[in-house]
């Protein structure tokens, strides 16, 4: 039988909405008992290269460092192995393409093709995977191990009784050992940050303010072709620059280092393009979007921690399961092009550990239970050292007169709560300057404190 080559370009996202677009760089209150976390210096077995690559005098294939192994020190906190893509796999010849890549990836010849990549160890799958399988096993693969960040989006096979399957690396082995190392420091560096005893939630807020407070979104790549950092959580971690693919991949990789189990999801957002997560807290599962919450003022927003689907669904559209979709719609046609697919797509229907809910005070009026409510919540901040409430106005209350009420006219009544909670607190804050930001979509009212 004559044999085809087929070159494939792996459809992944490459752009976000770019109105919200940069990172919010402020100092954070940090705790000293922290955990820390022993990260060895580990490479990959001494694996032979194949005939088809050709290492240099200097460089062998597969003898970089791996991150793969990662474990953190605190008895709190246990990682978890991400592994949901490979559990979806629905075919023999599918995972044999996926267990094949665990090894396969990390033997990387040191001379470039003509498209300037760098040739991985060829994978040959007996038996029938057609192009759909081969997506779907790379895409589940991309899912499970978002610390292997050289892989590049592209493949290409030989079809015949067997598939011959061919992937690359975006960068040398060199390089791959070089950055390897900027990346365990860069992941050092959150794990130190983040102390013990923390609930899911608390961990999963503390890597989420780290992120964004260390992240900008990058404005100005539009495409793996134009650089492939941004796409990667080595360009969020490291380059401290990334697209929506570089902040989901970093929180996935980062929560399963302190046991909180985490997806990718692919979708459209405001009909662009956009990768966000799955992330489930004590049993449930949630919809993270942590690079819309990142902004260009100086902010971090919290509108898309840990919302339901029909929450998230008001300005994301989630692209279908994999299972649910044709050959034509995964690898695309003549006359189509591939459609973005996801591996797994929990249902997200609760709002327990939804941001908002866990902190927010609620306010039904000038009366005695949202003033006690308000100055608690302001004397714990003045204990913690926060500078930020939120409070939720009952949807029964109409919120421009609420935040009238509150801070523009008589009664006054914030300046009350504060007067009474430095009555409580020593007289920290400073209630000549206090600043409000609306939030009423979500009926929220987000308070600045100064300290005196």
């Amino acid at each position: 039988m004559k044999h085809t080559v087929k070159v494939i370009a792996l459809c992944l996202l490459t752009a976000v909405l770019l109105t919200m677009c940069s990172c919010a760089r402020k100092s954070t209150s940090e705790v000293e008992d922290s955990a820390h976390n022993a990260v060895e210096s580990m490479s990959m077995p001494d694996i032979e290269a194949p005939s088809l690559i050709e290492p240099d005098d200097f460089e062998t294939g597969g003898m970089f460092s791996s991150i793969s192994e990662i474990n953190t020190d605190s008895k709190n906190y246990e990682k978890i192995e991400i592994d949901t893509g490979y559990r979806m796999l629905q075919t023999e010849q599918q995972r044999y393409f996926y267990e094949s890549l665990e090894t396969k990836v990390y033997v990387v010849g040191s001379k470039k093709n003509d498209r300037g990549l760098y040739l991985t160890d060829k994978v040959i799958v007996d038996g029938s995977i057609d192009e759909k399988g081969i997506r779907v096993a790379l895409s589940a693969f991309k899912n499970d191990h978002p610390e292997i960040f050289w892989l590049s989006n592209q493949f290409s096979y030989i079809a015949s009784q067997s598939k011959e399957i061919q992937l690359y690396s975006v960068i040398s082995p060199k390089d791959i050992k070089i950055k390897s190392k900027e990346l365990i420091t860069a992941i050092e560096f959150f794990i130190n940050k983040v102390p013990e005893g923390l609930s899911e939630f608390e961990r999963e807020l503390k890597i989420h303010d780290l992120l964004l407070n260390t992240c900008v979104y990058n404005e100005e790549v539009e495409s793996t072709n134009q650089d492939w950092r941004p796409f990667s959580i080595y360009g969020s971690l490291v380059d401290g620059s990334a697209v929506c693919e570089g902040y989901s991949r970093a929180m996935q990789y980062l929560l399963s280092l302190f046991g909180i189990e985490c997806n990718t999801v692919n979708g459209m957002g405001k009909g662009n393009p956009h990768q966000w997560n799955n992330v489930r807290i004590d049993g449930s599962w949630y919809n993270l979007d942590a690079t819309w919450d990142d902004t260009a003022d100086n902010n971090i927003y919290y509108d898309y921690f840990n919302v339901s689907d029909s929450v998230i669904e008001i300005d994301h559209e989630t692209a279908p399961l994999f299972s649910q979709m044709s050959s034509e719609e995964i690898c695309g046609g003549e006359n189509s092009e591939a459609q973005l697919f996801n591996i797994y797509l929990p249902e997200c229907v609760s709002d327990k550990a939804n941001f908002y809910t866990m902190k927010t005070v609620l306010y039904t009026g000038d009366n005695d239970e949202s003033a006690d409510g308000i100055i608690q919540k302001l004397v714990n901040c003045a204990v913690s050292g926060e500078s930020v409430i939120y409070i939720m106005v009952d949807s029964a209350l109409e919120y421009e007169s609420v935040m009238n009420s509150l801070f523009y006219e008589p009664p006054y009544c914030f300046f009350k709560y504060i007067e009474q909670a430095n009555e409580e607190s020593g007289g920290l804050f400073d209630d000549e300057h206090v600043s409000v930001l609306k939030r009423e979509r979500q009926n929220i009212i987000e308070v600045h404190l100064q300290y005196k």
